[in-house]
């Protein structure tokens, strides 16, 4: 049996195939920034409880924050100490979306969901990558970038009337509480990235279109325009906010002249495909 396992920000998507079946299951999102081996060890021991772990033959993890030879061993031992008799592979989740989206084809490939990040992929390896620098630095087009100018509008109070006493009476903000989330508690991207649910309910609000696009443009003016030549490639997305969203992302694209290939929520289906083909 063979595992890939595509982890984000917020979840795991983990798919395990063998001869006779296949099967799926999620986990908290798996970064080795924010926890330890051990840590990660106990989290995945409860959740594969009832899976026979020694009949898995190989594991093949992407994950955020996953930086080879620097912290990938935070996951792979926990990985090797769970599948003993597996040989486990451990990559950044960068290069499982450009394996997911363009197979062994060159181009651009971008992830957009709770956190943002982006690459040139040459169909083998990733030749170029611009810093994601997190949701406090950067993070551009993503669920926590898009909450975080969200937030601050409401607050700033340039949010339009009717939007913001619909924000009153379903969010309950309160300023204290929102900080306190932020700068206090475990995890704040993920919290700013669950405002995206409000924004997508009343996506057809302009205030909220323009924000979706606002978030678009600075995606693509601070990441995608910086790499060499990048008009003659096209750009490729994976995560739930370019999912989700697409219609705008491709209006802010075709008017920065910006070619759009594949947009895909999840890269999972893309990544067994890409192992089944090796």
């Amino acid at each position: 049996m063979i595992v890939i396992a595509d982890s984000g920000s917020s979840k795991t998507d983990w798919l395990f195939i063998s001869p006779e079946k296949e099967f799926s299951i999620n986990s908290p999102g798996i970064n080795p920034f924010f926890q330890q081996s051990d840590e990660i060890f106990a989290t995945l021991s409860s959740t594969f409880n009832n899976i026979n772990k020694e009949t898995v033959s190989e594991v093949f993890f992407y994950g955020a924050g996953c930086i080879k030879g620097k912290n990938d061993h935070v996951v792979s031992d926990a990985l090797q100490k769970l599948f003993t008799q597996a040989s486990v592979f451990v990559e950044d989740d960068m290069l499982g979306a450009a394996r997911a989206v363009l197979g062994n084809s060159t181009g651009i490939t971008c992830i957009l969901g709770t956190g943002a990040n982006s690459c040139l992929y040459n169909g083998t390896e990733i030749i170029d990558k611009v810093p994601t620098l997190g949701f406090i630095l950067g993070d551009e087009g993503s669920g926590a970038y898009l909450g975080k100018l969200f937030i601050n509008d409401y607050f700033k109070r340039a949010i339009p009337v009717d939007l913001k006493q619909k924000m009153e009476s379903e969010l309950h903000l309160e300023l204290a509480d929102v900080l306190n989330s932020v700068y206090r508690q475990e995890y704040p991207s993920r919290y700013l990235a669950k405002f995206s649910a409000f924004l997508g309910q009343n996506k057809n609000h302009i205030y909220v279109q323009n924000l979706i696009k606002r978030s678009f443009t600075d995606f693509f003016f601070k990441n995608i325009e910086r790499y060499d030549n990048y008009k003659n490639h096209s750009v490729n997305f994976v995560g739930s906010i370019a999912y989700h969203y697409s219609d705008l992302l491709k209006e802010v694209a075709f008017n920065r002249q910006i070619e759009i290939g594949n947009i895909i929520e999840k890269p999972i289906n893309g990544l067994k495909k890409f192992h089944s083909n090796l």
